[in-house]
């Protein structure tokens, strides 16, 4: 918002610096934005990694069902806080590495 107003890159990294919370949230609400409003996203963040989902699908050479598993990617718009969070990043290192391994 600061931008819009016409500061500089500094000039707004400047008048944040060393704000604490409560200051923040002070200036977004002096221009009309409410901070406990904003969706999630806009407040934490985004997360875009794999998942590993499993497919089922039929053996064109048998015709037996089969299931397989593949990765995709997953955009999290609702990234957790404090200790969930570290136990995101450590379920996301582990299906890493079991990929990278060779492991489902």
């Amino acid at each position: 918002m600061l931008r819009n107003e016409g500061q500089t890159v500094n000039q707004a990294t400047a008048a944040l610096e060393g704000k604490s919370v409560s200051e923040k949230n002070e200036l977004l609400f002096a221009r009309g934005v409410n901070f406990n409003d904003l969706p999630l996203w806009q407040k934490r963040g985004v997360g875009v990694y794999w998942q590993s989902v499993e497919k089922t699908g039929v053996d064109p050479l048998t015709q037996e069902a089969t299931v397989t598993t593949r990765r995709r990617i997953h955009v999290d718009k609702e990234l957790p806080v404090g200790p969930d969070y570290g136990e995101l990043l450590s379920r996301i290192i582990d299906a890493t590495s079991s990929v990278r391994r060779g492991c489902p």
